[in-house]
């Protein structure tokens, strides 16, 4: 993707990407992929960032709900709730890039490793998003802060290629299918080389490794932590060596004195 596609992406904080899995063997754990099927999940997502010298609030909540489509799966996924503390002008570019997609359901064609392949209704939920960014706009009063962030991200919007708007619509479904179908180090672990991108508004270069610490049944205790200049960034896994699925994720991202910590979680809706 572009420039224009790489700021739209950090308004959808992504997610660090681990090496790439390894064929089993001794002293592994393989985990699998076999989300639930037909049953309701949410998948809540919260931000504490620095802004104006202050830690403030950004959530959203996500239904999920994988349906068996061939070999692989159908995971059905909807906005469906977006919040912050921060003031409205401070908050524009988060609710400009997430807003429009409220209530929109995502039809994520997924394979049987946990990879995601297509969007099988992207043109349907790119125009619902367009759509909502034109009437935002339109009932913002002009040079407002929000006016400037929804006709911001509509520029953008249409500046990316078909591949390139699916990327950013599955920015937020990837991390929790990060360990799906992969091999993690039981003990020592493994290093791990990389790029942080969103938060930080630029690709940064890190290092570090990646380890299982504990296990109770299914589930693993990961441990990631990386370094590069000017940045650390501590990751925390709960993940279901059956399902595939993180189950909680903790995160610190620090770039030199600023810190921004998110947790993520998938529990069922009911």
């Amino acid at each position: 993707m572009g420039v224009g596609a790489g700021r739209l992406r950090a308004l959808w904080p992504a997610i660090l990407l681990c090496a790439a899995a390894v064929p089993a063997r001794a002293g592994t754990i393989a985990i699998g992929f076999a989300p639930p099927v037909g049953q309701d999940l949410l998948y809540h997502i919260e931000q504490l960032r620095p802004i104006a010298g202050e830690e403030r609030r950004f959530v959203s909540d996500r239904r999920l709900r994988f349906e068996r489509a061939g070999d692989g799966y159908i995971l059905h996924m909807t906005l469906t709730r977006i919040d912050s503390d921060a003031p409205p002008d401070m908050a524009a570019s988060y609710m400009a890039a997430l807003s429009p997609l409220l209530d929109v359901t995502h039809d994520f064609r997924v394979d049987r490793s946990g990879r995601i392949t297509a969007l099988d209704n992207l043109d349907a939920v790119w125009s619902k998003a367009r759509a909502g960014l034109d009437r935002m706009a339109a009932r913002e009063k002009p040079d407002s802060a929000p006016w400037r962030a929804a006709r911001n991200v509509l520029a953008l919007f249409d500046a990316l290629s078909p591949d390139a708007r699916i990327d950013l619509l599955a920015g937020e479904v990837r991390p929790m299918l990060l360990f799906a179908g992969a091999v993690v180090e039981d003990g020592a672990g493994r290093g791990v080389s990389t790029v942080a991108g969103a938060p930080l508004g630029r690709p940064a270069p890190v290092r570090g490794s990646v380890a299982v610490m504990g296990r109770d049944g299914d589930a693993l205790d990961i441990s990631e932590n990386l370094a590069g200049e000017g940045v650390s960034v501590a990751m925390r896994y709960r993940v279901s060596a059956r399902t595939g699925l993180i189950e909680r994720q903790d995160r610190a991202l620090k770039l030199g004195t600023v810190e921004l910590r998110e947790r993520r979680t998938i529990t069922s809706a009911f």
